[in-house]
């Protein structure tokens, strides 16, 4: 990527001038997934920040050359999760991309607050799917005589438990009118791959921040959980 950095840089060069600078500071911050923040900021002759108010948009075939760079390096050593460029007034520039053992961390923790929201959608909407599938949904005909489907319940208690030989166990219950059922319905692959991951994150790479645990217990309103009550819906132990 080093090597071809060239185009990037004449992008930023010419398309950053809104400021004179002694630097122009360009940095992405990468989540572990692929996501990224894009920062711009011009270092002045006294040292002052100053934000752009420019849009990279116009630059984004350029900017996104070193998305494509992450996804090339993120199995191997050269791996990162920042990605810094500061450039001269006179087009020379210095580059720098590192992983940000700290960042990882914040992001891992950022990512596993908010995985019940994750279980609560994915749940909704492989039950839907299996309900359909199986002709367990009552439907109706709308207006214009065509078949809609009507939901089958109105809040569901879902339990996820990892027993000792390191499987996911599940237990689905939904209630529709104050009356509770079973649904007897298997968990898709990839669901239960990232339950199992949520956990091994948790219990071990977040040990020292995250208290152990091996069951979740999920209260699903049929709706996103708010997140400032997620301790009314969402039992870890």
């Amino acid at each position: 990527m080093t090597e071809n950095l060239l185009p990037l840089i004449n992008a930023l060069y010419h398309h950053y001038n809104e400021h004179q600078y002694l630097k122009l500071k360009v940095e992405y911050e990468f989540t572990q997934w692929g996501s990224y923040k894009f920062f711009v900021r011009y270092v002045s002759e006294s040292g002052e920040i100053l934000p752009t108010g420019i849009s990279p948009r116009p630059i984004d075939d350029e900017v996104e050359k070193v998305s494509d760079f992450f996804e090339k390096t993120i199995h191997t050593k050269e791996k990162f999760n920042r990605f810094i460029i500061e450039i001269n007034p006179d087009k020379t520039y210095s580059q720098k991309h590192f992983w940000d053992q700290d960042k990882e961390k914040q992001d891992l923790v950022k990512g596993a607050d908010v995985f019940y929201q994750w279980i609560n959608d994915r749940m909704m909407s492989m039950i839907f799917e299996y309900e359909k599938e199986n002709d367990l949904l009552p439907s109706q005909y709308d207006d214009d005589g065509d078949l809609e489907y009507l939901s089958s319940w109105d809040s569901g208690l879902f339990t996820f438990h990892i027993n000792d030989k390191g499987k996911l166990e599940h237990k689905i219950m939904l209630t529709q009118e104050g009356k509770e059922r079973i649904l007897d319905m298997p968990l898709r692959d990839y669901f239960i791959e990232g339950v199992l991951e949520h956990h091994t994150i948790t219990t071990i790479q977040l040990a020292d921040v995250w208290k152990s645990w091996n069951t979740i217990e999920l209260k699903s309103p049929h709706y996103s959980i708010p997140y400032d009550k997620r301790d009314e819906f969402v039992r870890y132990f």
